[in-house]
């Protein structure tokens, strides 16, 4: 098998702009790290102290629920404590879940092994419920572990999963945040009280604006618009996102404009507004291209990481940043973090994001405003069932399951059985006909298919098969530009790609473990990024 490292050196074909961030103040280097614990220092000495603490019966595996109204900072918050290096220092290891209103099991399960740093770790995408849980309770006995378990709306989740969590009286944790003021006393009443998060009074609330203030390098207002100040303080009602939002806003609007954003909260936000209102706002303020940039983050999964070189470049591919503009990605991806719509998650040595994510209490407005200008599309079967829509990109995510398709069969002649996923990219694969055999979107008109469907060969390893499929007999062209599979396990790729899909720009491989490329590739003259980083593949066409 080849070196999974020797796409690297092929990605030297790209002609992807690669161009290192722009240097950005310290001022809002620091802002970026600060603002959720803005106001919540006492808060935050507090969890840490829970955290590290395993004197007598503080040894034990205990559970902290950190309560909170929906738009308060609870996620925001637990991860700038976590993100602490001595809080990672301290645990043997760490692992971050979102659980949500829809939970599976067996998806946590497999996510929390993914994060555990286990060596030699088997393929959980393909273990059943009570493999996992045999593995996670292996995983985590005679070590020092916290986990997050972010957004959990049903107990019997945590039922199920505090069966498995092993407690070595070591000084694990369990941090839960949640809505619901009834859970916590549900899960550890007889230790950790409930870590309640209120909204932000007037003087933290005028100190987290400030911070805003200083980190856009605005100069003080003029007293005659000191009342801008006010509204804004009033109508975030003490809630960080909105304070952040609305602060973000006022620091891009130049001084002679701030008259037209007073008029504009005061006539565009009720009295009351809900974060879904200052969301829109924000978002509507923003010119049109750089609007498209910040729709865009809600391709991917809610409170997902997303590597900036990924997203810079698929950007790029949608010509929502010009790359033929020096840092214009960067440039643009910069403004949307003084805007606080995207935070950066990791950096690099230098300084800049390796990472970013679309806060979780803003995806949701961001999606549905998304959809309902018909720029993007993720199909969920729960809620779409059969229905075909059209959409210029569609995102399909791995804990969707079907697709209204016609299912693949992989036939692998019975000798090779036991070699079936090194040779599935070589086994037969064939369309077995089904009550509906066609996709949800045409193919004609799609710009964007972008999969985070992870799971692995046996459950949805045809879904490109079902996509491209109809393009192939009579060798019809595509609009599509963008053809993300990222960590989708060996996708079919028809021999005819290369004339099919004249327009595509941007073809992401990596950790595909595919092992060839059809020689039609080699057609694509349009081609910007080529990613086969993790695969199996040596030679190009």
């Amino acid at each position: 098998m080849a070196d999974p490292e020797v796409g690297t050196s092929l990605l030297n074909a790209e002609r992807s702009i690669v161009a290192s961030s722009p240097s950005e103040p310290p001022q809002a280097r620091k802002m970026k790290d600060e603002s959720h614990t803005v106001g919540r220092d006492d808060f935050a000495n507090k969890l840490v102290l829970l955290l590290i603490d395993k004197k007598g019966d503080h040894a034990n595996l205990r559970v902290i629920s950190v309560v909170g109204e929906g738009a308060i900072g609870k996620t925001a918050l637990v991860r700038s404590v976590c993100n602490r290096a001595d809080i990672k220092n301290h645990f043997d290891r760490c692992a971050w879940v979102r659980v949500g209103p829809k939970p599976n099991l067996v998806h946590l399960m497999a996510d929390l092994l993914k994060q555990l740093r286990v060596p030699k770790l088997q393929d959980v995408d393909r273990m059943d419920e009570k493999k996992l849980s045999d593995e996670l309770a292996r995983v985590l006995i005679g070590c020092c572990y916290l986990i997050v378990l972010d957004d959990l709306c049903k107990l019997h989740v945590m039922d199920e999963l505090m069966m498995v969590l092993a407690d070595s009286r070591n000084g694990s944790r369990v941090i839960v945040t949640t809505r619901n003021p009834d859970i916590p006393s549900s899960i550890d009443p007889w230790y950790f009280k409930p870590l309640k998060l209120s909204p932000l009074h007037r003087e933290q609330s005028e100190k987290l604006l400030e911070k805003c203030r200083l980190a856009s390098n605005v100069a003080d207002l003029p007293v005659n618009l000191l009342p801008l100040k006010e509204t804004i303080l009033s109508k975030s009602g003490g809630s960080p996102p909105k304070i952040l939002l609305l602060g973000g806003l006022l620091s891009a609007t130049p001084s002679d404009r701030c008259t037209d954003l007073a008029y504009r909260l005061t006539n565009g936000l009720p009295d009351r507004p809900t974060l879904q209102d200052v969301v829109r706002l924000s978002v509507n303020e923003l010119p049109e291209g750089l609007k498209q940039c910040a729709l865009y983050l809600a391709l991917f999964p809610k409170e997902s990481e997303i590597p900036t070189r990924r997203l810079f470049r698929l950007w790029s591919a949608e010509n929502l940043a010009s790359s033929a503009l020096e840092n214009c990605a960067e440039e643009r991806f910069e403004t949307l973090v003084s805007r606080h719509m995207v935070e950066v998650a990791r950096q690099k040595w230098d300084g800049s994001a390796q990472s970013c994510r679309l806060p979780g209490s803003l995806y949701d407005v961001f999606y549905q405003m998304a959809e309902n200008e018909r720029f993007l599309k993720i199909y969920d079967c729960s809620i779409h069932g059969k229905k075909k829509f059209k959409a210029p990109r569609i995102a399909k995510h791995r804990d969707i399951s079907g697709w209204g398709e016609a299912k693949a069969k992989i036939n692998v002649p019975e000798t090779g059985r036991g070699c079936s996923e090194t040779n599935a990219q070589e086994a037969h694969m064939e369309i077995t006909p089904t009550s509906d055999n066609s996709p949800l979107c045409s193919i004609q008109q799609l710009f964007s298919y972008v999969s985070f469907n992870t799971m692995k060969l046996g459950t949805q390893a045809g879904e490109t098969m079902v996509l491209l499929k109809p393009l192939v007999p009579k060798r019809h062209s595509s609009l599509l530009r963008v053809l993300d599979l990222e960590g989708v396990y060996k996708p079919w790729l028809p021999e005819e790609l290369g004339n099919i899909l004249p327009n595509l720009k941007y073809l992401g491989l990596r950790w595909t473990l595919l092992e060839r490329l059809p020689k039609s590739v080699a057609l694509l003259s349009r081609l910007e990024t080529l990613d086969l980083k993790y695969t199996n593949i040596s030679t190009l066409p």
